[in-house]
This record gives structure tokens, sequence and C-alpha cells, in this order.
């Protein structure tokens, strides 16, 4: 394998952030915190709202990490980034700009049907409100067992719209793998080759 190839599948493997296992560890800390803290009902409720809003929240930064590796691939595969230290450089530079750049920045680069692009905008809508203004908007809300079963509903919809949202960028990610001659399976051997040092 090449420098290059080896650069891309470490990225694609050790900051894949889409794995099922993410979510478990969200449950089970979600769960030791149960047995550890008190079981007052209020406070049970109100970590269930934590926790689906650190999986919303979750989800939103899959979303960024695959536009990230999709400007990273797009840059090598047109030529933009040839060596290894230009690839470094542009990985620091995506990883420090918001959605809203990343998508800009992917948009120039892709067209996407109606459908994709009303997502994504609505996506990116979401998540800053999510970041910036969902807890103080439902402070009320909060105070109260309806309020917050209304908030775990909305974080379960604003998560399921990442979800979809981060299955557009992952399309379009794969369609440049498949360019670049790097496979899944070439993925998930770095992967676990990386897990497995992990547990070492």
């Amino acid at each position: 394998l090449s420098l290059w190839t080896v650069w891309v599948i470490q990225r694609l493997s050790s900051l894949r952030s889409h794995l099922p296992v993410g979510v478990a560890q969200l449950w089970i800390v979600r769960r030791l915190a149960s047995t550890t803290m008190t079981e007052d009902e209020k406070s049970e409720q109100c970590k269930e709202v934590y926790a689906h809003a650190g999986l919303a929240l979750y989800w939103g930064q899959c979303l960024e990490k695959s536009l990230e590796n999709f400007l990273t691939l797009h840059a090598r595969a047109s030529g933009e980034c040839v060596t290894l230290a230009e690839l470094d450089a542009l990985e620091e530079r995506v990883e420090a700009q918001t959605l809203g750049r990343l998508l800009t920045d992917t948009r120039k680069r892709v067209r996407f049907e109606k459908g994709a692009e009303e997502l994504l905008a609505t996506a990116l809508e979401r998540r800053n409100f999510l970041a910036h203004h969902f807890f103080k908007e439902r402070a009320e809300a909060f105070m109260s067992r309806a309020g917050r079963d209304q908030m775990i509903a909305e974080l379960d919809e604003i998560c399921e719209l990442f979800r979809k949202a981060d299955v557009v960028a992952s399309v379009i990610c794969k369609a440049l793998q498949k360019v670049l001659g790097i496979s899944d399976e070439l993925i998930e051997r770095e992967f676990q080759r990386l897990a497995k040092h992990d547990d070492a």
C-alpha cells in the first residue's frame, strides 16, 4: 500500500464515529449513572433528557466528520493535496471549520439533489439550534414531566435528522473512496488493528 492509502485508511478507521459502539457506550454510561445516583424519578428523567441530547450531538458530529473526510478525499482525488504534509495541513484546517463552512465547501464540489440539499440545510439549522439554543428555549418545559417528555421526543427527531444527513455525506465519501481504490475491507482491517492496539 502507498503511504497515501495508509494515511487515508487510518483516518477513516480511527475517526469512524458512526459505529453502533458509540451509541452503546452512551447507553452504558447512562445506565451506570443511573445505578450510582439517586433513583428519584425526576432526576432520572432529567438524565434521560441529557442522554438524548448527547446522542443527538454525537450524530451531529458524525455528519461533520463525514464532510471532513469528503473534503480530504476530494483534495487528494483532485490533486489539490499530493503529499502527506499537505493532507495533514488540510485535515487540520477542515477539522477547525464549523458545520456551515463544511457544507459550503462541500457544495462547491458536489451538486446535491433537491431533497438531499434540503435535508442538509435543515440539519445545519437544527444542529445550530441544539448547540446554542435548545436548553435555553426549553427551560420552562424542562421544569415539568410533560415538558421533559416533549424535549426527549424533539431530541429523537433531531437525532434521526442527523442520521439521515450523515447517510448523504457518507454516500459521497464512499464514491470518492472507490475512485481512490480504498475499499471498505481495507478500512475495516485497519480499524480492527487499531482496536486491538487500544486493548493492549
